[in-house]
Parts: C-alpha cells; structure tokens; sequence
C-alpha cells in the first residue's frame, strides 16, 4: 500500500519541524506498508485532529493523500476522490509541481478501477507533463516509474500494445534504477500481461515468476498473488491443464494465508481471473463459483460507496434543514424590526399630538397665566428630551438585537455556507455557496457599521476619526495596499450626531473602494485635521481619473458629494499624479447629547 523511504530519483527534503507531525508520518507509512488499513486511518485521523489546518497546509496535503491511497486500496472510491480534490487545491496554492503530479496520478488510478480506462489516461499524462526533472519532496510520493506502469497498463486495456510495451520497459527501468522492489514486481507482472495479451506465454510465464520472487522478497503480497494468477494463465494458454489447476490452487492457498494484506480490490481481481482461468479449462462449475465470489466482493466494494455517497447527501440535507431554520430566524427578525419601527412610529404621534395639545393649551390660557410660561416651557423641553432618551433607548435596543440574533444568524449562515463548500463537488452549486458566504461576510461587515453609527457610547469626534482609521488601515491591509495615516494632534471635545458619523464614513469606504476598484494603485494617504471642522483627504498614486471624462457622471462620487453636502460640508476632486478627494463637513457640540446618552445607559436593564 505504502513505502517507508523514498526512491533514490527523489531528493529528500527535510522532514517536518515538529516532532510529533513527523513521527505520525513515519506511523502511518509504517501501517500502510503492513497494509493494516485499519491502523493507518486511526492514525490519520489522529494527526488531522492534531494540526491545524489553516496553517499546516503542506502536513494537511500528505495526511489527505495517504488517507485517499488508503481509500483506494479499500475501494471506498467517493470518499478518496473527495480527498485529492482537496489535495490538488493545496498542491496548486503551494505551487508544488511534484505534489500536483501526485495526485494526478492518483486520479487516474481511481477513474481505471471503476472501469473507466480512457478516464485515467488524461489524468496519468498530466502527471507526467508535472513531473518535475529534479524531484524533492518530503515524505513517500508518487515516482516516475509508477507513472510509466500505470499509463503502460491502462494502454494495454485500451490494445495500444506498442505504446504500453513503451512504458512497461520504461517503468522497469526506472523502478530498478531507484531501487523499488515493489515497482520493480509490478512492472514484471505488467510485462508478463502484456505478452499473453500477444500470445506469448512462455515469455509470460517468464516475467511472472521474476515478479513473483521479486513480490515474495519485498513482503509485497498483493502484487504476488497478481503473479501467481498470471502464472496459472499463462499455463492455460500452454494447454496445460494440470499446471494451470495446480497454480490456482497455489494462488487461493496465498489469499487466504495473506488475507489481511491484500485489499478487497486484489481479491475481488483474483476472482475474477481465476474465473475466466477456469472457464477456458472448461471447469465451468467451478468458474460459475468464482464468478459468484467476485460478484460477492464487488457488491460489498460497491455498498461501501454506496453508503458513503448515502453519508454525504444526508450531510448536505442537513446543511439545507439549517439552512432553511436561519432564513425563518431571518424572517422573525425582519418582523421583530418591524415592530420596532411602527412603535416609534406611534411614540412620534402620540409626542406631537402630545405638544399640540401643550401649545394650543399655552395659547388659550397665556392671557391669564403668564406667571406660568416659563413653567410651561420646562416641560415641553422634559418632554422632548424624554422622547429623544426613548428614542435611544430604541436605539440601543435594536443595535443589540441586531447583533444578538441578526449578527448570530448571518454567522451561523457563513460558517454553515463554508462548511457546505467543502463538501459539495458541483462546481456551479459550489460557485453559489460560494457566493452566499460571501454575501453574508459582507452584510455581518455591513451589520457592524449600523451597529457602530447608533451606538451612543461612541459619539466624540475622535471615536469618529478612530473608528476611520481602523477601517482604512484593514482594507488596505485585505487589498495588499500601503497607507499613510496622518491623524489630528489634539481633537476637540465635540459630539457626532449618527448621521453624521454614518455619511462621513460612507464617504470614506467609497472612496476607498474606488481606489481599489479603479486607480491600480499600490499607496494611499489618509489625513484627517480639524479647521473649524473636520477635514478628510484621500489621496493615491494610481492612473487618475481620465481627462475628458465628467467627474460627476458616476453614481459614486455624485453620491460622496451628496451626502457631504447635506451635512453643509463641500467635496472637491483632483486629478494629477493620482486622484485627490478633499472634503470639509462643520460640526457643532452638542452638549446635551452626552448627557442623554449617560441617562439610558443609566436606565438601561442590566444583560444577563
């Protein structure tokens, strides 16, 4: 199943930093080589829960691919391509033309034991268009020699004799020259194939007994039962009938003496042949039994992927059952907001019919109490600071239900999206997952700045300039971009209003991503002062906006001046070496906004 050591074509690259990954490694090598299949998942599993996967992905690329060469060998076909799948990504992020090439060729051998020889043979020239001159890599992999074998024998299936006798002596070759006796039998035993393919059973029977003590040296028991068949063929071809029964019996003598090391797959083969072996020795009894085994076998081979398919789909409808739970906590939400809006709808109303009735009252009696005008407008201004405490006190309310449930489900919505990624195998199914994690990433990021504008705990000018800050500095940081933060000194003690701080930053976040979208620029300068108001410059190096073009024709930048005209400010753009936006906004203290802030918190119901 497995080597030890790698073959003397392939440098040897220091073995993995920590100790414990390493010695796991050489573990499940030495389980696999014992064919304990057993033995060898345990411990894969082991090591998987061990490293971490996001950061170990190169421990991750062999862990994957020795469990896939495990599957193989038990015929759990679903399960090991899902493996290599993932394999190939690592392979391609690492840009390791060596590890690609290794699971291609285990692609192909996956796509030929489910009878498909035509499908293994594109993967098995991939791997050799990826396989390097100079070979390095860490642990057992792939070598050229297996390549070679493969494609020789799949070409055999498919009767392109000349081709396959090309690369069965190639194979040969090479496995002699690195030293692998386990190649070195399977390549006889290929050759051996081939010439009772060309109606040479003498030479066959020749290679089949040098691969038989070549498999017998090197414990490799699969590959000699493999012999013994052919052997047992080849002497049906003589017409040696007695030779031929007496080598058949030898080879179920084997199976049952070596049954732990040879998979389900060798078995199922050798029934398989012994059956065709007995047919053509006119023994149809006992190649109708054989032919049962074989069947018996191949169903068992067949209810194991069958049951991990069946493993998978019931995942995936799991997935979907909680995917369908987060869009009713969504629609609760939305109805819950609801709510909320049409009850401060109703405390608007009842507070201006509330300050009519106070001013039609004024009205009527001022003639006859004016020592009481100044008392009447004490309590209209209660009134309304009343009101604007109840509107922050919704405020606060939805913020932190926004986060509580809204900010729970669009997590659990992400996290459910990826996990569904991982598993699902339809490229367009994985296209839209794809899209709707992301689609959640960016309303959670969205969520936050909502959450952020109405939270009166952060109202100063400087939580403002801050908060701006932080977010510049992470989006240039998640585009590869350079910035340059020239903040304020000393801000002066005023508060922001939401809408003020909500449309300073939208401004920001446009023309942040105007950047990223449009000036191909590698360096940003964010500078923020304060002139008798606040003061926002963003300036990059990128290509500028063209000459002839109308600066106002965008949506973006019409909605940028938009929204800072309407908080009485001005926006300019400047085009030369980059693209310069400079805008202004003014900004007065409101004294009673931190006071109002400090009576909800005090107010508030404590959370438990």
């Amino acid at each position: 199943m497995g080597q030890q050591t790698l073959g003397r074509g392939i440098e040897q690259l220091p073995p993995f930093e920590d100790p414990r990954t390493h010695r796991y490694m050489g573990l499940i090598l030495e389980q696999m080589d014992a064919f304990d299949a057993d033995s060898s998942m345990r411990l894969i599993a082991d090591a998987l829960l061990y490293i971490d996967p996001d950061k170990d992905r190169e421990p991750l690329y062999y862990l994957l691919s020795y469990r896939a060469e495990v599957l193989y060998y038990e015929g759990l076909f679903n399960d090991a391509m899902q493996d290599l799948d993932r394999c190939m990504g690592i392979a391609e992020e690492m840009k390791d033309s060596m590890l690609i090439a290794n699971v291609q060729n285990l692609r192909g051998l996956l796509h030929e034991n489910i009878q498909d020889s035509k499908l293994a043979l594109p993967f098995l020239r991939s791997a050799l268009y990826y396989y390097p001159a100079r070979p390095r890599a860490r642990y057992p992999v792939t070598e050229l020699h297996h390549i070679h074998g493969n494609m020789g024998s799949y070409l055999m299936q498919l009767d392109e004799l000349d081709s396959s006798a090309t690369h069965l002596t190639r194979s040969l070759e090479l496995a002699r020259r690195a030293g692998a006796h386990r190649g070195t039998a399977v390549a006889l035993w290929s050759l051996g194939n081939l010439a009772l393919r060309m109606n040479l059973p003498d030479s066959a029977t020749h290679a089949f007994k040098e691969a038989l003590g070549t498999a017998t040296t090197s414990s490799d028991e699969d590959v000699a039962l493999d012999a013994l068949i052919g052997m047992a063929a080849a002497a049906a071809a003589r017409g040696d009938h007695s030779q031929a029964l007496d080598l058949v019996r030898q080879s179920d003598a084997y199976v049952k003496r070596h049954m732990d090391a040879i998979g389900l797959i060798t078995q199922r083969n050798h029934a398989r042949e012994i059956s065709r072996i007995l047919r053509r020795l006119n023994e149809p009894d006992a190649a109708l039994d054989r032919l049962l085994d074989w069947h018996h076998i191949d169903s068992l081979i067949t209810a194991r992927n069958i049951h991990s398919a069946l493993a998978t789909q019931a995942s995936l409808l799991r997935t979907d059952a909680d995917l369908a739970m987060e869009r009713i906590q969504l629609q609760r939400t939305a109805d819950a907001l609801e709510r909320v809006r049409f009850s401060r709808l109703l405390v608007a109303i009842s507070s201006l019919i509330g300050l009519s009735i106070l001013l039609a009252s004024y009205l009527v009696f001022r003639s006859r109490q004016r020592h009481l005008r100044r008392l009447a407008e004490l309590e209209v201004l209660r009134l309304e600071q009343d009101r604007t405490i109840a509107e922050l006190r919704i405020r606060e309310q939805v913020s932190r239900d926004m986060h509580d449930d809204l900010g729970a489900g669009l997590s659990g919505l992400k996290l459910r999206s990826e996990m569904a990624i991982r598993m699902e195998q339809d490229p367009v199914k994985k296209a839209q997952l794809q899209a709707l994690a992301n689609m959640a990433g960016e309303l959670m990021a969205s969520m936050r700045q909502i959450i952020w504008a109405l939270n009166v705990d952060q109202t100063s000018l400087e939580d403002l300039a801050v908060y701006v800050i932080r977010y510049a500095r992470d989006y240039a940081a998640q585009n590869d971009l350079r910035i340059e933060v020239t903040p304020h000194a000393q801000w002066p003690e005023l508060s922001v209003d939401s809408d003020q701080r909500r449309n300073i930053f939208l401004v920001v976040k446009e023309a942040l991503h105007n950047v990223v979208k449009h000036a191909q620029a590698t360096e940003i300068q964010l500078r923020l002062a304060w002139k008798n108001g606040l003061e926002v410059l963003i300036h990059d190096n990128g290509v500028g906006l063209p000459r002839s073009a109308d600066e106002t024709a965008g949506n973006g930048l019409r909605n940028m001046r938009k929204r800072i005209e309407n908080l009485g400010g001005a926006l300019d753009v400047l085009n030369g070496k980059g693209t310069t936006i400079r805008f202004q906004v003014p900004l007065e203290s409101t004294p009673n906004q931190r006071s109002i802030g400090e009576a909800v918190r005090s107010t508030a119901p404590s959370r438990t």
